[in-house]
């Protein structure tokens, strides 16, 4: 399959996935086989683990909320230690979902 069909049947954009596919963080194995052809190699059993982990991203609006930015990240990791999976990392941020210039 190329990149851009794996892209767009797994959501992710199919800008984001080449750029992923340049930094080698693409979590499919990949190989170009052409100037402008590169083709995933899609394994039925690929899971979060295979890949090396799971993120956690967790947002408040305002600083108001940082105890809640807390409780979302400590939901979350909770939620991964429950089901057995490994975090490998955590994004937090208190920024307006109206910014559309966030760092993260």
């Amino acid at each position: 399959m190329n990149l851009k069909e794996w892209a767009i049947a797994n959501g992710v954009h199919p800008h984001t996935a080449y750029r992923w596919f340049r930094e080698g963080t693409l979590p499919v194995p990949a190989q170009r086989v052409g100037p402008r052809t590169i083709l995933v190699n899609i394994d039925a059993n690929t899971a979060p683990e295979a890949v090396g982990g799971l993120g956690l991203y967790a947002r408040v609006s305002c600083h108001d909320q940082k105890s809640d930015l807390e409780r979302q990240v400590a939901r979350l990791s909770e939620w991964a230690a429950k089901t057995g999976n490994k975090v490998v990392r955590v994004e937090s941020e208190v920024a307006s979902g109206m910014n559309g210039a966030r760092s993260k």
